[in-house]
């Protein structure tokens, strides 16, 4: 007993000197390299998310802020990439939402994790699948009589529809909606289809990915046997009034359905109206019309027939040579042109053209305000432009006018000047004169024969 005794007491000893060692290591370790507490953000690595998944919640990169503690020697280098933050999916179930721990973990075992935030996050995982949808037609309206519809194509006839299951499983057709208003030939559309759910309602498929957007649908349309569709062809008759000519001929409608028997029908390459009389005519007008249609065929249709009938008169040009009267010609000035005549080119209709005469198209030249010298000036055209005339040329397109003073009318009659008249017989315009006339307060005043004129 006495030795066992002994022996407690010395270990006992030996226990407090180790202790008392270590203790004062410790002090001497931290003298030299203290501890040190540090924060960092670290980001959320999401591991164990099964095949054909996605994660709804969270919806975005997350990260976990941390606080630790070691030797300060080793904390001042420590960066992110010396830690590790996950989010283990493994074991979630789908469509609930799940608390999930955040598991943070150090590189370097000498690092003590104080904290951290958050400590778990709140996760809902969804299954993702893929469906085929059938798509069905919504075929409204029908054709136009004499025409037989024929079995709709639709393609695709389904569309993958990919997203979260509960989405996707609630879907059970894509409809589309096609219009037919008395169609007579194939209809092809592309429509975009409408998603319904299993009660008939429609359902919403943002979020879900399509294999298509649009569907064709093509409808044959043919005619019905003993109807068929025939060109309205238009039987003129006569000519229209010299210098008019028939420039088109327009049917409303172009095509017409008949009915009859289908042998028939297939020896009529199309159908003429009753004679349309043209003769003599100088205006377009617009006549409704009737068919003349072969015994044993009829018109599928009551339809009114206009026929549009363009009558215009032939356009061409004409020729006028005209001397060119002078306008505000100074007083005891002389002018004098380079030119006799303007050559005038009109275009227009032949029998306006035809019906024009020379008196109705002049040249002036105005020369108001001009002294004695050379000018160069543009000849002034009239014609009766309502007529639907228009000006095509004019030659020349400048006149030389040389003006200079009347030296004998200055010397011997200094009341006098030479002014170019115009005289006017029956209302008809006579060539230009030059007469030695009187002047009193700038009014001219002669005698005519058979007239009294005023030059003002």
């Amino acid at each position: 007993m006495r030795f066992l005794s002994r022996i407690l007491g010395n270990l006992f000893t030996f226990l407090l000197a180790l202790t008392l060692a270590v203790i004062i290591w410790y002090n001497a370790v931290q003298a030299e390299d203290p501890l040190r507490t540090q924060f960092l953000q670290i980001p959320i690595e999401v591991i164990g998310r099964p095949d054909n998944t996605i994660l709804l919640s969270p919806n975005a990169p997350q990260s976990v802020q941390i606080v630790f503690q070691g030797p300060l020697s080793l904390v001042a280098n420590l960066r992110d990439q010396n830690f590790s933050a996950t989010l283990d999916l493994s074991q979630v179930p789908f469509g609930e939402e799940t608390l999930v721990p955040v598991r943070v973990q150090a590189d370097n075992p000498r690092v003590n994790l104080l904290s951290q935030s958050p400590e778990q996050l709140l996760v809902l995982l969804e299954q993702t699948v893929s469906r085929a949808i059938p798509v069905e037609l919504d075929l409204r309206g029908s054709v136009a009589i004499g025409y037989t519809q024929g079995e709709p194509l639709i393609d695709p006839p389904t569309i993958i529809v990919s997203g979260i299951a509960t989405q996707v499983e609630a879907l059970e057709t894509a409809r589309v909606t096609v219009f037919l208003s008395n169609d007579r030939e194939t209809v092809r559309r592309m429509p975009q289809p409408i998603f319904y759910n299993r009660q008939g309602r429609v359902a919403s498929v943002s979020g879900l990915e399509l294999s298509t957007e649009l569907v064709e649908v093509t409808i044959p349309i043919r005619e019905s046997e003993g109807y068929a569709e025939k060109i309205i062809n238009v039987n003129l008759v006569g000519e229209p009034a010299p210098g008019y000519r028939v420039v088109g001929v327009e049917v409303e409608p172009p095509t017409i359905l008949l009915q009859g028997r289908p042998t028939l029908l297939s020896n009529l390459p199309w159908v003429s109206t009753e004679p349309i009389d043209v003769t003599g005519l100088t205006e377009s007008f617009r006549p409704q019309v009737a068919l003349s249609l072969p015994q044993g065929v009829t018109l599928a249709e009551i339809d009114e027939i206009f026929v549009q009938i363009t009558i215009e008169p032939f356009r061409t040009t004409s020729i006028f040579n005209r001397v060119p009267q002078l306008q505000g010609l100074g007083r005891g000035l002389l002018a004098e042109l380079n030119v006799e005549t303007v050559r005038v080119v009109l275009f227009g209709p032949l029998p306006v053209l035809n019906a024009l005469i020379e008196e109705e198209v002049s040249v002036t030249l105005d020369l108001f305000g001009l002294g004695p010298g050379t000018y160069n000036l543009e000849p002034d055209v009239n014609f009766p432009e309502q007529r639907g005339i228009e000006l095509r040329s004019v030659q020349p397109a400048m006149v030389t006018v040389r003006i200079t003073r009347d030296v004998t009318a200055t010397t011997a009659a200094p009341d006098t000047a030479v002014i170019p008249i115009t005289f006017t017989t029956a209302g008809t315009p006579a060539p230009a004169v030059q007469m030695l006339i009187g002047v009193h307060e700038q009014t001219a005043v002669f005698l005519a024969p058979r007239r009294l004129a005023e030059y003002h």
